[in-house]
C-alpha cells in the first residue's frame, strides 16, 4: 500500500468513526445540510470569497461546538465504555476549544448552553468574533467563528429547552431543507446595529419554530408551554417523550413537515447572518504572502509551549488504530533522572507501544502551513529511538484546499537505536495543494521514540 493510499484509508476510518458519534447528536447532518444550503443563496461574488472554506464551513465548523468536548482522543468512544473504541481528537486537531472560547479540559473561557437564552447570547458573541476576523482580512478564522455562530443559530430554531422534541426532530429527507429563492438581507450597516438586529432574529426564530409546533402538542392533548415547563425540570420527561413519540406515529406527515419547515427557517436566518457578515470583510482578499526562504515555519517545533492542558500547544495526537488500547502518545517533559530524552529545552513528544497500523503526533489544522504548487520544502526532525527504530518517521502531508490530502512525502525511517538521528524528507508541492501539515510518524509496537525540534523550510 502506497504512503497515500494508507493515509487515504486513515481518513476514511476517521469518517466512518465521526459518523457514528455525530449519529448521536441532536439534529445530525440537519447542521451541515442547513448551513450548505444557506451558503447557497449567497451573491456569486460573495460564494466565491468564501469558496476555498465553504466545504470546511459546511462538513467541520458548523459542528464545533457539538465537537467540543473533554473525551475526544480518549478510549471508550465518549462514554467510557470499555467495548467502544477511542474518539478521534477532533477537538485539538481543529482547534475548536479556541474557537468556542471555551476549553472544558482546562475550564477556560466561557461555555454557553446549546439552548436560549445562553445559544442567543453565543450567537452574538461569535458574530462579533467572526466580522473581526474577516475585517481583518483573516479569513480561515472568521469562518471558523461563523460555523461555531451557525451551530447555536440552528440550535436556537431546533428546540433544544425541550430534549424529547430537539432528538426527535431530525429531518427524514435532508433533500427537503431547501429554498428555491431566498435573497438574504443585510441586518445592519455596523456591526453593533447588526448584532442588535440578528439577536432579535434569533430570538423570533425560537419563537416561530414553538409556534410552528403548539398545534401538533394541542392535538395530543399537551400545551407546548406546559411541555416546556416540564422539560425544565427534568432532561427527558416520559410525559413529554410519550407525546413526542405518539405524535411522530399517528401523525408522522404532519410532524416530519414541522421540522423540515423549521429547518428551512433557520436557513432563511443562517443566510442573513452570513450575508451580513461578508458585508464587513475585507475585499478583496488578498492571500498571504509566500513562505520566506530558509526560516524555520513550524509552531511550537520543540515543544516547550502548552496552554496548560498537559499537550504542546498547536500538536494533537493522530490515533491511526481507534481500536487499540495499547499505544501511548505523551507529552515528554525532563524530570530529574539522569537520561532525559529531550534534544533541546526542556520537552519533547513521546510515542510508546505504538500499533502497527501507526501513531502520530500532528500539526493541527490552525497551525497548518498554507503553501502554493511548485514550492521546494524541506523538513526535519531528531528522533530518538528504542527497540524497533526503523518504525518512525517525518511525513509532510499536503492537502486541498478543502482540507483533504492530496499527497503524502514522508523521510527515511529511524536506523539508529538509543541515540539522536535527524531525519529529513524534502518535495516539491504537488498541483491542488493548499495546505501542509507535519506528523510524526511511529510503529513501533515494543518500543519507544522521542521527537524533538522540527524544521520546516522552504528551499530556494
Amino acid at each position: 500500500m502506497s504512503s497515500f493510499q494508507a493515509r487515504y484509508f486513515e481518513c476514511v476510518v476517521s469518517v466512518f468513526f465521526l459518523l457514528l458519534v455525530r449519529s448521536a447528536y441532536p439534529w445530525g447532518g440537519e447542521h451541515n445540510v442547513i448551513s450548505k444550503v444557506a451558503i447557497g443563496t449567497l451573491a456569486p461574488e460573495d460564494r466565491e470569497y468564501i469558496r476555498s472554506e465553504s466545504v470546511a464551513i459546511e462538513e467541520n465548523y458548523c459542528e464545533f461546538p457539538d465537537k467540543n468536548w473533554p473525551c475526544f482522543g480518549e478510549w471508550g468512544n465518549g462514554t467510557g465504555d470499555p467495548k467502544g473504541a477511542r474518539m478521534p481528537d477532533f477537538r485539538r486537531l481543529w482547534g475548536v476549544s479556541y474557537y468556542c472560547q471555551w476549553d472544558p479540559v482546562i475550564k477556560k473561557g466561557t461555555a454557553y448552553n446549546h439552548k436560549p437564552p445562553q445559544s442567543w447570547q453565543a450567537v452574538e458573541v461569535h458574530f462579533r468574533n467572526a466580522v473581526d476576523a474577516f475585517s481583518k482580512g483573516k479569513k480561515e478564522d472568521g469562518c471558523r467563528y461563523m460555523g461555531v455562530m451557525l451551530h447555536y443559530l440552528q440550535d436556537s430554531g431546533a428546540f433544544p429547552h425541550m430534549q424529547p422534541l430537539h432528538r426527535s426532530c431530525h429531518v427524514k429527507n435532508l433533500k427537503a431543507i431547501h429554498l428555491e429563492s431566498y435573497s438574504p438581507v443585510i441586518l445592519g450597516e455596523t456591526p453593533d446595529e447588526a448584532c442588535k438586529t440578528l439577536g432579535e432574529r434569533v430570538r423570533q426564530l425560537t419563537a416561530w419554530t414553538e409556534r410552528r409546533f403548539s398545534p401538533l402538542f394541542d392535538s395530543a392533548g399537551l400545551k407546548f408551554e406546559d411541555a416546556k415547563r416540564i422539560a425544565e425540570k427534568e432532561l427527558m420527561p416520559s410525559a413529554v417523550m410519550d407525546v413526542v413519540d405518539r405524535l411522530k406515529k399517528e401523525k408522522f406527515d404532519e410532524f416530519e413537515s414541522g421540522t423540515t419547515d423549521c429547518a428551512n427557517e433557520c436557513v432563511r436566518a443562517c443566510a442573513d447572518a452570513i450575508y451580513t457578515i461578508l458585508s464587513f470583510a475585507k475585499k478583496p482578499y488578498v492571500e498571504s504572502s509566500p513562505v520566506e526562504v530558509g526560516k524555520n515555519i513550524v509552531f511550537n517545533p520543540s515543544f516547550e509551549k502548552t496552554e496548560g492542558d498537559g499537550m504542546p500547544e498547536g500538536w494533537c495526537v493522530g490515533w491511526l488504530d481507534l481500536a487499540d488500547m495499547k499505544g501511548r502518545a505523551e507529552w515528554y517533559r525532563a524530570g530529574t533522572h539522569w537520561e532525559k530524552h529531550v534534544k533541546t529545552g526542556q520537552c519533547s513528544t513521546m510515542i510508546l507501544w505504538a500499533p502497527s497500523k501507526g501513531l502520530e503526533w500532528q500539526q493541527a489544522w490552525p497551525k497548518a502551513i498554507k503553501v502554493n504548487p511548485g514550492e521546494k520544502y524541506q523538513g526535519s526532525v531528531w528522533v530518538k529511538a528504542s527497540g524497533k527504530p526503523q518504525g518512525n518517521w517525518i511525513t509532510l502531508e499536503f492537502s486541498d484546499m478543502n482540507y483533504k490530502p492530496v499527497y503524502t512525502a514522508k523521510s527515511k525511517p529511524c536506523s539508529i537505536e538509543s541515540k539522536w538521528q535527524q531525519l529529513s524528507v524534502e518535495v516539491a508541492v504537488p498541483a491542488e495543494s493548499r495546505w501542509m501539515r507535519v506528523l510524526l510518524h511511529g510503529e513501533s509496537e515494543d518500543g519507544a521514540a522521542w521527537f524533538d525540534d522540527v524544521d520546516v523550510v522552504r528551499l530556494p
